[in-house]
């Protein structure tokens, strides 16, 4: 039987020719590229830094420019003076003058004094009046005598003060500082707080005319005490170290400011010399003494309260009044001094105690 042929049947011995006529063609090779790099991720800037707010600048409430301090005194006067009668302060002029008195008295004195500005003002009225009553007892341990003259605008810090006057005191305040009070009394050099009398111009402009009148009080123009100071001194030649000078009828020493000023024109220190004033009305004479001690009088110089025309020796007086005060001040830092020596060996007892019980 013929064998029949199986065109479906693989073929063992097909030609690898045979192969490439049904097989598709191997495609070529492609070239195998390099991988790309990815480029390094770029550095972010820092974020930057919030930015802080600018510190307010300190304010200083300089007297307006080319005024002189004449102008600058009465100008802080007239401003105390509508502050206290805007507010209602009433007929307590002792409340405003030692206002002004105590901050003049500021210890901080320099270029930096006008900067203690925003710190007063900061304040509540309450802690407003311990700071002027902490000014008070500083120049109390330096001079007592002079301090104690000053009692009269002074006393009120120690008062249970209303709630009304306390706003009133920080009205007053206000409007010392903001006028220029502390440029015009934060010069560290005596001659300089000599330029005016301040504490003139704020009696003067919280006084009643009829009490001035009764009184027979006026603001002498700093002008004339200037010429009449220069008339009397002449050249300064008899102006020794016992040179005294005696002022009758004080008020808050303008007469005394002009002829310190014209001793220290002839390179004289005024605190060599010895200064009497004798004043009749309390306020002008607290005045005074305020002035004495910001003029830099020096430690000669005495101030009292009484009619200059009586016969008595004020001079004398107001010696052995001063010799008591600087003692009983003496007493008291004595004993002060000891009161922190005996709490000091306390604490070291205390803590050597504890560590032997340790």
């Amino acid at each position: 039987m013929p064998q029949q042929l199986n065109i479906f049947a693989q073929q063992p011995d097909d030609d690898e020719d045979d192969d490439l006529f049904y097989r598709p063609a191997a495609e070529p090779a492609r070239p195998r590229l390099a991988p790309v790099p990815h480029p390094a991720p770029r550095a972010q800037p820092p974020a930057p830094a919030p930015k802080s707010k600018p510190k307010p600048t300190a304010r200083r409430y300089p007297v307006p420019h080319g005024t002189n301090a004449h102008r600058a005194a009465q100008r802080i006067g007239e401003a105390v003076t509508d502050a206290w009668h805007r507010n209602h302060g009433g007929g307590r002029m002792d409340i405003p003058v030692g206002v002004v008195a105590a901050l003049s008295l500021w210890p901080i004195k320099g270029p930096d004094a006008p900067l203690q500005a925003d710190f007063i003002l900061g304040l509540d009225a309450p802690d407003l009046v311990q700071l002027l009553r902490e000014c008070w007892a500083h120049w109390w341990m330096r001079r007592p005598d002079l301090v104690n003259r000053a009692a009269p605008i002074a006393r009120w810090t120690e008062e249970d003060l209303s709630d009304h006057h306390l706003t009133c005191i920080k009205a007053a305040a206000r409007a010392a500082i903001t006028s220029g009070l502390l440029t015009v009394t934060g010069s560290s050099d005596p001659g300089d707080l000599a330029e005016c009398d301040l504490m003139s111009w704020v009696i003067t402009g919280l006084r009643a005319r009829a009490d001035r009148n009764w009184l027979g009080e006026f603001h002498t123009p700093p002008e004339v005490c200037d010429l009449m100071a220069r008339m009397q001194l002449g050249d300064c030649s008899q102006v020794g170290p016992d040179f005294s000078l005696l002022e009758p009828a004080a008020g808050t020493g303008g007469m005394v400011r002009s002829l310190a000023q014209a001793l220290r024109e002839r390179q004289i220190d005024p605190a060599q010399c010895r200064w009497h004033l004798v004043e009749l009305d309390p306020i002008a004479a607290a005045g005074a003494a305020v002035n004495m001690m910001l003029w830099g009088m020096g430690p000669r110089t005495t101030v009292w309260c009484g009619n200059s025309l009586a016969p008595v020796d004020t001079a004398r007086l107001a010696l052995e009044e001063k010799a008591e005060l600087f003692e009983l001040r003496d007493r008291m830092e004595a004993g002060m001094a000891m009161a922190y020596a005996v709490g000091k060996a306390e604490r070291l007892i205390a803590g050597l105690s504890m560590e032997q019980a340790a």
